[in-house]
């Protein structure tokens, strides 16, 4: 069994509470700093830092959280544990030592109301930290996730391939963010694809989303739309090498 340290993995899931305020998502960043809080935080709030995880308890228990590194490709499921800090409350889990792994979290929150219509939300969130195409090719693909966003390195750029339930999903927006501002909304073609050209440094954030007109209850409460959505983190300080 691989030994663990302390790390941070940080998910945070962002709700449309009302209409001034924007949508939100789940995120993962990790922190391997032993001088702070480092450790593998989860938290679901309006900003990606702790909060009163006043939602918290629609993931409590319910959420599967996985860790794959090179010598353990095979998604290894990781308890989450609720931790407490004055007012502020998150779930916590750990890491394994690698330096190139992927961590991958599903979560449903339930049903909540956009305007007149009831939507069932799911979300789904990755960071890949990799350092060579083969650990790309290795690692690239969460296949226990039914929403991904799978990344590719060719030559100077990075392709990203939108996969619902293991197919292409084309015409669907990628909302990019990167270092120094860049910002950059493409939708996937035919092929369910973007490219960038590959950061030398910094990390690349990309979120997308799915929906599924399929009607239907969940604990009681009937629903008109199922929306999947999805984010992606990739820390770009060590570039993949290329085939």
């Amino acid at each position: 069994m691989n030994r663990c340290i302390p790390l941070c993995l940080t998910a945070t899931a962002w709700l449309c509470i009302a209409a001034t305020v924007n949508a939100h998502y789940l995120w993962i960043s990790v922190d391997r700093n032993p001088d702070d809080q480092s450790g593998t935080n989860i938290y679901f709030e309006e900003a990606p830092k702790p909060g009163d995880g006043s939602y918290l308890d629609h993931f409590l228990g319910k959420s599967d959280v996985w860790v794959r590194t090179i010598d353990r490709p095979a998604p290894d499921a990781v308890q989450a544990e609720e931790i407490k800090q004055g007012d502020n409350r998150w779930m916590r889990v750990a890491l394994p030592t690698s330096d190139e792994y992927s961590v991958d979290a599903y979560g449903k929150f339930g049903v909540y109301q956009y305007g007149q219509t009831k939507v069932l939300l799911h979300y789904y969130a990755r960071n890949l930290a990799v350092r060579s195409h083969d650990a790309m090719h290795e690692l690239g693909r969460a296949d226990q996730m039914k929403l991904d966003l799978v990344p590719h390195d060719v030559g100077s750029r990075y392709e990203f391939t939108l996969l619902w339930q293991g197919k292409p999903v084309a015409d669907r927006m990628v909302f990019v963010r990167g270092s120094k501002g860049f910002r950059k909304n493409i939708k996937t073609d035919a092929n369910g694809q973007i490219e960038l050209e590959r950061p030398s440094s910094g990390t690349l954030t990309l979120r997308s989303s799915v929906e599924d007109p399929t009607s239907g209850e969940e604990d009681g409460e009937a629903y008109e739309l199922v929306r999947h959505n999805i984010t992606l983190v990739m820390p770009t300080t060590a570039s993949a090498d290329s085939p």
